[in-house]
């Protein structure tokens, strides 16, 4: 056992290594000796001290290659620099570093919830700005201390920027995952009344340790963190916002007062429209989502009266869910259903500062059930 985990150690190196060396050989601009001398950056962490100081970490790969072996090697290092700005830190850590650091192989920017509140302009004026650092990946708010946050990937096999972007491409499709992209989050800043959203990362108490994980998402406006959508928000916001491909619902079964069903979500579809009328807007959202029975506590005939009923209280459930949601960021005047936008381009002669204030939710919701059959579980 002790030897296949050795194995699989040195596959997951060999694999990084790999990731980040064949796109260099394409280009012709490393050689083998080069790469001793180089230091690839595969995350980066924006901070902020009490004095207003920048701190910076960069969790990184150091590559080499042994003339005494065949294999090449890889060793995790993090680095941590804190200077006036942003720049400053960076420099800070290049002279730290005995080899060149390259950024072209970052794969997830990581701000903190302290750096997100006071405004992350200047990171991303940094990462636009700065020719080797990409604007492919994925950014995400941390909320929690950052030492605990490296702490929890601390193996040479187990590198942050890597993990998360793992899990962004998993779900590739949802609306919340095509935000994250840092290209998309500076196209898109300066449109509507410059509300986005990034994916929260937190820790969460395993059985022997900690582990990182997405759970909601950070609301910035105007690149400064204003509010935090919750995790159990997360799914009924995607289905009003885009398309959706999984997830699931659960639903009491109605022959028995304990017992729970589970729908897992398939697939969703969503269509928007802007009505002014009255001097009222009025948010139109039609919603429609394939679920399919996954799991039934206690015993049910899956006939077409148990259908309906999944049905009407499903889509019952998910229009007062989604009404309470956006009533709830409209009272906080936040735009993060795209009302500024909308009315942008559909009513942009209309002289109205703030749409969202005078604007109503229309939803109308179809469910399409997949299940037949008799289920039966243990209670």
């Amino acid at each position: 056992m002790i030897k296949m985990a050795k194995i699989n150690k040195i596959f997951k190196i060999l694999k990084i290594l790999i990731i980040f060396l064949i796109p260099l050989t394409l280009t012709g601009c490393f050689n083998y000796r080069d790469i001793n001398k180089v230091t690839f950056a595969t995350s980066m962490i924006f901070d902020t001290d009490d004095l207003g100081q920048v701190i910076v970490y960069l969790d990184c790969i150091k590559p080499y290659r042994s003339t005494n072996e065949s294999s090449d090697k890889g060793r995790r290092l993090i680095f941590k620099g804190v200077g006036k700005t942003t720049e400053d830190a960076l420099g800070k850590i290049d002279n730290f570093s005995s080899a060149k650091l390259n950024y072209s192989q970052v794969k997830a920017y990581i701000f903190t919830e302290k750096a997100a509140k006071e405004g992350i302009k200047k990171y991303l004026d940094l990462i636009n700005n700065y020719g080797e650092m990409q604007i492919k990946p994925s950014a995400f708010i941390y909320y929690g201390d950052v030492e605990e946050l490296l702490k929890a990937t601390s193996g040479d096999d187990e590198f942050l920027g890597m993990y998360l972007n793992d899990i962004m491409n998993k779900k590739p499709f949802n609306s919340l995952s095509l935000q994250a992209n840092i290209n998309y989050y500076l196209s898109n800043r300066l449109m509507g009344d410059n509300t986005l959203l990034l994916p929260a990362v937190n820790l969460k108490k395993d059985v022997l340790d900690k582990k990182v994980q997405i759970n909601g998402s950070g609301i910035l406006k105007d690149n400064v963190l204003v509010d935090r959508l919750e995790q159990e928000d997360t799914l009924l916001y995607e289905l009003m916002m885009g398309s959706v491909y999984e997830g699931t619902f659960e639903i009491g079964n109605p022959n028995i007062d304990t017992g729970f069903i589970s729908l897992d979500v398939l697939s969703s579809s969503e269509d928007s429209m802007l009505r002014f009328d009255n001097n009222r807007f009025t948010l139109v959202k039609n919603i429609e989502v394939d679920l399919e029975i996954s799991d039934i506590q206690g015993e049910a005939i899956v006939d077409s009266e148990f259908i309906n009923y999944i049905k009407v209280n499903e889509e019952a459930y998910i229009n007062s869910y989604i009404t309470q949601l956006f009533n709830k960021y409209k009272e906080k005047g936040i735009d993060i259903f795209n009302v500024y936008r909308m009315k942008e381009i559909h009513y942009g002669k209309e002289e109205i500062n703030d749409p969202l204030s005078i604007c109503d939710l229309e939803i109308n919701t179809k469910v399409n059930i997949n299940g037949t059959g008799l289920s039966q579980n243990a209670l």
